[in-house]
C-alpha cells in the first residue's frame, strides 16, 4: 500500500478520520481498531486487489472508503482506462451495427468512429464529475479553492470506481450474436442501473450525504448528462 497523508486515513466502517490504520512490528503488520465504532479500521489492508474489486462490484461502502481514502489509486486508474476503452468499443460497435442495418451495402465501418467514441466517453467522464462537484457545492458544501480541487479529484476517483459496472458490458460484446435486440437492451438497462447504484454509493462516501439526497442528486446529474449529450452530441449509445 502506498504512503498516504495522515489526514486522508478514514475508518472504512464509520468514516471517522484516523492518524493511522496499522502498527508495524518488524515485518508484521497489525491492524488497529477505530476508537469510535470499535471495529477494525481497515480490514482491506491485508486483502488482495481482486477481493477489493469484487466488493466494489457488490457496492460495499467499506471498499469505496478504502480505495478512495486509504489506498494508492494507480491500479484503479489503469483499470478505469481499460473500462473506458471497453465502453468506447461497445458504443462504436453499436453505431456500426446501426449504420450497416440502415445501409446494407456499406463495405466497412467509418474509419474514425472509435476515436470519436473515446472522445465522447472522456467528455462524459469529465462532465459527470464536474456536475457532481457542482451538485455537492449546491447542497451546502463550503469549500475554498484547495478544498474544491481536492474534492474534484475525489469525485474523479469516485466516478472511475463507479465505472467498474461497465465490466458487465463484456458478455454482450462477446455473445451479441446469440441474443435478441430485446435481450441486448435489457442487458444494457441492467448495467446502467448497476452503474447508477455504484455512483450513488461512491457519492455518499465522498460527500457524506444521506442515501436519499445522493440518489436524487446522482439521478438528476445522469439525466442532465443524457440531455446534454442528446442535445449537443450526435452520438447514440
Amino acid at each position: 500500500m502506498g504512503q498516504m497523508p495522515l489526514e486522508n486515513y478514514v475508518c472504512i466502517n464509520c468514516g471517522k478520520r484516523l492518524c493511522n490504520l496499522y502498527k508495524k512490528y518488524n515485518k508484521i503488520i497489525k491492524t488497529i481498531n477505530c476508537d469510535k465504532c470499535q471495529t477494525t479500521a481497515d480490514k482491506y489492508i491485508e486483502f488482495e486487489p481482486v477481493i477489493i474489486i469484487v466488493d466494489l462490484m457488490l457496492l460495499s461502502h467499506s471498499s469505496y472508503r478504502h480505495v478512495l481514502h486509504n489506498r494508492d489509486f494507480k491500479l484503479f486508474w489503469k483499470l478505469s482506462l481499460i473500462l473506458l476503452l471497453l465502453e468506447s468499443l461497445t458504443l462504436w460497435r453499436g453505431e456500426n451495427e446501426q449504420k450497416i442495418n440502415l445501409n446494407p451495402n456499406a463495405s466497412s465501418p467509418y474509419e474514425h468512429g472509435f476515436y470519436n467514441c473515446c472522445a465522447h466517453k472522456i467528455g462524459e467522464f469529465v462532465l459527470c464529475t464536474s456536475l457532481m462537484v457542482i451538485g455537492n457545492i449546491a447542497c451546502g458544501s463550503k469549500l475554498d479553492f484547495v478544498g474544491a480541487k481536492r474534492e474534484g479529484y475525489q469525485m474523479l476517483k469516485a466516478y472511475a470506481l463507479a465505472n467498474f459496472s461497465k465490466f458487465f458490458l463484456l458478455p454482450i460484446m462477446l455473445w451479441r450474436e446469440n441474443t435478441t435486440d430485446f435481450g441486448a437492451s435489457l442487458h444494457r438497462f441492467l448495467v446502467t442501473a448497476h452503474h447508477l447504484c455504484a455512483l450513488v454509493s461512491a457519492y455518499m462516501v465522498v460527500s457524506r450525504c444521506r442515501a436519499l439526497v445522493s440518489a436524487v442528486l446522482v439521478i438528476s446529474i445522469y439525466a442532465a448528462k443524457e440531455f446534454l449529450i442528446t442535445r449537443y452530441c450526435n452520438v447514440n449509445i
